[in-house]
């Protein structure tokens, strides 16, 4: 029988932020915020796709995975090497092109994998990484060794074949494996209606056999639960899928506003929150911890810079 579980967040009572949840997830939007300056000033000769919006789905993330967990990214990654590493330095070496990384490699920024992060592999073409996740989590199964690998992919590759297909793969081998769809309703410039019909992901979760999640993407702690259970689920032998309802506030690729009369507009001077809305993972640490609180930590994590 095939198996749908949809988690009710609503009844966890886990939507308390503590200070150091807060200070990660203010230290990756004020990194992106720094970034976005940096493109605006034309200091990258290779393209970067910031991901504001995204930061709690990132530190939740990082909150998730075991010593022996493996992550695989798509070109939309930066948040999640910036969670992962801890240090905006450490992203920098890659983006200008640097030798200074320990491995001298020189990812650029779609198939940036910062070293020591348990991020096995990042990948610009779209879904590429469904595949690779797919592969390492069949190695770990026929091995028998620990740990799930968490893929993260987003409504737009859930239209490539790849995506269906890994699902029946994964389920088919019990694979330990998570797959996290960032649903941001938004594909390059397009929205889902757009483009294309709507797909209830629970409904083909339960077809296929996996367990299914979904969580409010700007929420850190519902995201922690969510990512926790599924995690659970794939440790288990039933792999997993985590739909993330979240929104995206730059542009695609490059610096916001990346023309004159660009209608999107995010500037460092206008403090770390972008939108005073439920859809900003900020909102929900302000509103949680106040806003003296919220002014203190911001200007912690400003004084601290880049990080480690």
């Amino acid at each position: 029988m095939a198996e749908k579980i949809r988690l009710n967040t609503d009844q966890v009572e886990m939507d308390r932020v503590t200070e150091s949840d807060a200070l990660d997830v203010l230290r990756v939007r004020y990194w992106h915020h720094l970034l976005n300056e940096m493109l605006k000033k034309k200091q990258f000769k290779i393209p970067i796709h910031l991901a504001f919006g995204h930061e709690a789905a990132a530190v939740a993330m990082d909150r998730s995975m075991g010593c022996d967990d493996k992550l695989c990214l798509s070109h939309r990654n930066v948040a999640y090497n910036l969670a992962r590493a801890k240090s905006l330095d450490a992203v920098l070496d890659h983006y200008k092109l640097s030798t200074r990384s320990t491995t001298g490699a020189l990812m650029g920024s779609m198939n940036l994998a910062v070293e020591a992060t348990g991020i096995a592999y990042a990948s610009g073409i779209l879904g590429n990484n469904l595949a690779v996740a797919a592969g390492i989590a069949m190695h770990r199964a026929l091995v028998r060794k620990p740990g799930v690998i968490f893929v993260v992919t987003g409504d737009g590759a859930m239209e490539e074949g790849i995506f269906w297909e890994t699902l029946i793969f994964s389920r088919s081998h019990a694979l330990p494996i998570v797959i996290v769809v960032e649903n941001n309703d938004y594909s390059m410039s397009s929205t889902i209606s757009q483009r294309r019909s709507s797909v209830d992901l629970s409904q083909v979760c339960a077809g296929v056999g996996f367990r299914y999640f979904n969580a409010p993407g700007a929420i850190l702690s519902k995201v922690s639960v969510a990512l926790g259970a599924a995690r659970e689920s794939a440790a288990a032998g039933v792999p997993a899928c985590v739909e993330l309802n979240l929104s995206t506030f730059c542009q695609h690729a490059g610096p916001t506003p990346g023309w004159p009369d660009d209608p999107r507009r995010i500037d460092i001077e206008d403090g770390l929150l972008l939108e005073d809305t439920p859809k900003d993972p900020l909102y929900h640490i302000r509103n949680t911890l106040g806003a003296n609180e919220f002014k203190r930590l911001s200007e912690q994590v400003i004084e601290a810079g880049h990080g480690e």
